[in-house]
């Protein structure tokens, strides 16, 4: 039977929940990124629970960033082990951005196995909020020994290698962005008046969704302005602490690509997609897919990112409620920039519907997909290219 490697982009309304499989197709290794909204959980205990029972433990849960509509679902998710257990879960809580963080030596090696030694593993004082209570006690960043996930400013990106022969590539955070993500998470917790050390408190907390997450609702262009080959403007260039945070990456096997961007900025996706290029002698670094930053945001998206990458599948994942994503101005940019671009999106939604249209398709050249019932979400088979 054939290796399997596909991407699952669950039914998780305005936010992301990603099932990574690969491996034997009989028994694959699976990782799951984000959990999605609250609203969206039971989407996501129905995909787990429809496992067979002596396969859920999965090799890693990746939780990019804070922002409710990635963080909720774990939240729920971790209290039921009968649905999953993980090997080691990656995520970026108060315990790692409130230590001193520095950059690690050049000469450290922290692409291949050791690991910055100012501050790993170390627990500050102020335990954080729910969801570092409840990863506590399990593993947690054990592939960076404990230590924030981050990228060094210099040297080789780092790589971890999951059971089965998954290659992971950290393309985000940078360092400045988690010393931001401090900042505004310790204004967050003073504006609530919360004490740091009240344990209820920082229950009742959550993650300060509200705090960190960018709102406001942009104007959508006119038909005429959608299939015209005029540029329409992206930006501005979304500057969220939380969104800088996120934990983004290139998984790879068996000679497949595929960029998790979560909601990271546009600058560091650009700067460490042209240092990925390099390290594998690529004009622009080859990707088999692409999940877009931030739902399609066109405040997470460049002309200059696109520039680094040689892509046609572009997958994007919300149902357009509550913030109108994907933007109409990051579809057109892509699709005006990538010849024959790929669309794949996990709602067919009125945000995301337009992309079907005949006279934009052949204005663009571009295909778009979408799940074949209601709320059913999207995969993608990386190993022969075909949407499910």
């Amino acid at each position: 039977m054939p290796d399997l490697f596909r991407i699952e982009l669950l039914p998780a309304r305005h936010g992301d929940c990603l099932l990574l499989e690969y491996g034997d197709a009989a028994r694959p290794h699976r990782l799951l990124i984000d959990g999605g909204p609250l609203g969206a959980y039971g989407a996501l205990s129905a995909r787990l629970a429809a496992l067979p029972a002596d396969q859920r433990e999965l090799d890693l849960l990746v939780i990019t960033h804070v922002d409710g509509d990635h963080i909720e679902g774990c939240l729920k998710l971790l209290n039921h082990r009968e649905l999953a257990t993980f090997r080691d879960i990656w995520f970026n809580g108060w315990p790692h951005v409130a230590q001193e963080l520095k950059e690690p030596p050049v000469n450290a090696g922290y692409a291949t196995g050791a690991r910055p030694t100012a501050g790993s593993g170390q627990r500050s004082p102020m335990q954080g909020t729910e969801i570092s209570v409840r990863i506590d006690g399990r593993s947690w960043n054990a592939a960076f020994d404990g230590a924030p996930v981050f990228v060094p400013a210099a040297g080789p990106l780092p790589v971890r290698e999951l059971p089965g022969g998954l290659r992971l590539t950290l393309l985000s955070p940078t360092l400045d962005k988690l010393v931001k993500l401090r900042g505004a998470w310790s204004r967050a917790l003073e504006r609530a008046e919360v004490d740091p050390e009240n344990e209820a408190a920082l229950r009742a907390r959550l993650d300060g969704r509200s705090a960190y997450r960018a709102s406001g609702t942009r104007l959508r262009p006119t038909p005429e302005q959608m299939v015209s080959s005029v540029e329409m403007a992206l930006g501005p260039m979304d500057n969220a602490a939380a969104n800088g945070s996120s934990i983004a990456l290139v998984a790879e096997y068996q000679g497949r690509r595929i960029a998790l961007l979560g909601d990271a900025h546009a600058p560091t996706l650009t700067a460490t997609l042209r240092r990925l290029a390099a390290e594998r002698r690529e004009p622009r670094l080859r990707l088999d897919a692409i999940k877009m930053a931030h739902h399609g945001s066109a405040a997470n998206l460049s002309e200059d990112l696109l520039g680094q990458v040689d892509c046609r599948t572009w997958l994007v994942s919300t149902d357009g409620s509550l913030f109108n994503h994907p933007d109409d101005e990051a579809m057109h940019t892509l699709v005006r920039q990538v010849p024959g671009a790929r669309l794949l999106f996990n709602y067919r939604s009125p945000r995301t519907a337009v992309w079907e249209e005949p006279a934009l398709r052949a204005a663009h050249g571009h295909e778009a997909f979408y799940p074949g019932a209601t709320g059913a979400g999207i995969a993608l088979d990386l190993m022969s290219g075909t949407p499910a």
